[in-house]
């Protein structure tokens, strides 16, 4: 069984301004760097920046942010700020869980004034109520590496949502004392929406929460946790370009029995053991929807 999302991977040359933004700005708390070094009194201090490969785990809820530094990854904007027209892979945006936006907001009302990217500047905008599926209060940003990402409130009033809404925000009273609970959804694009039903839906169990149909174009949209998976594709198959591993370069999924799952799926290859983050062992076996974006399936281990 899917209980959540276990990490988003962010893949940017930014890797400090990257880490300014989520950890200290944001107020996400930092796991591990593999900046960190031990001096002559045994503290652990930042070794010298410019490795190349730098990674940052950061917490969010039962969750992680993992911001890896990698010299190919997608260049959004240029030096000014203008859009380069680069793709951002197969993940187009993500956003953060939150119980208000406006508390949010008074939070992070400095960040957002000062961020020299395109902004939520005057606090957050409600969703018209028949724009998506679930209706939300947003707040946005614009990251160093040019990537969107939003702060969500759930506030849709329709009693046929209550349900979910409540399981989002059962969720979300685990992670006591942070402002951002966890990952609210993901917006994906595949190039077979059949072949991401079949995987999503059938082989992982996720339930689906919304479906539509514009004669060209199909979308689900899968509970997993806290988080809404929304997949999008053509319905006769598309062009993959620009899919894959962008911005993102790979998220992960939280089972509670990862051996059953790979029984039941039949995968080619066992379970192995790796650490996701410093004091985190997991076992887990990695999946593709067909566009070449690495989908993680991890169980944690005591």
């Amino acid at each position: 069984m899917i209980t959540g999302i276990s990490y988003i991977e962010m893949r940017t040359r930014v890797w400090d301004e990257c880490r300014e933004v989520y950890g200290r700005r944001l107020g996400l708390t930092e796991l591990q760097n593999t900046t960190a070094v031990q001096n002559e009194k045994g503290e652990w201090v930042d070794a010298a920046a410019g490795s190349g490969d730098r990674e940052a785990v950061l917490q969010v809820g039962d969750s992680f942010l993992i911001l890896r530094e990698d010299e190919t990854a997608p260049v959004l904007l240029s030096p000014e700020g203008e859009r380069t027209g680069q793709a951002y892979g197969s993940v187009g945006h993500w956003s953060f869980y939150v119980e208000g936006n406006h508390h949010a907001f008074s939070h992070l009302e400095g960040f957002f004034a000062s961020n020299r990217f395109r902004a939520t500047k005057d606090g957050p905008i409600v969703q018209p109520m028949d724009h998506a599926y679930m209706q939300r209060s947003l707040l946005e940003f614009v990251d160093p590496s040019g990537y969107p990402i939003q702060i969500s409130e759930i506030v849709d009033p329709r009693l046929s949502n209550q349900e979910r809404r409540r399981e989002k925000q059962r969720i979300a009273n685990l992670s006591a004392g942070s402002l951002l609970k966890g990952f609210d959804h993901m917006a994906m694009e595949c190039p077979e929406i059949a072949r991401g039903k079949e995987i999503y839906g059938d082989m992982l169990g996720l339930s689906v929460i919304d479906h539509s149909d514009s004669g060209t174009h199909e979308a689900y949209v899968f509970a997993a946790g806290m988080c809404d998976i929304e997949l999008r594709g053509r319905i006769d198959g598309g062009n993959v370009d620009g899919l894959g591993r962008g911005v993102v370069g790979s998220f992960g999924l939280w089972t509670d029995d990862v051996d059953a799952l790979a029984r039941g799926i039949a995968h080619d290859a066992p379970p192995a053991e790796r650490d996701l983050a410093l004091g985190v062992p997991v076992r887990s076996i990695t999946l593709d929807a067909g566009d070449g974006l690495p989908v993680e399936i991890a169980q944690r281990l005591s």
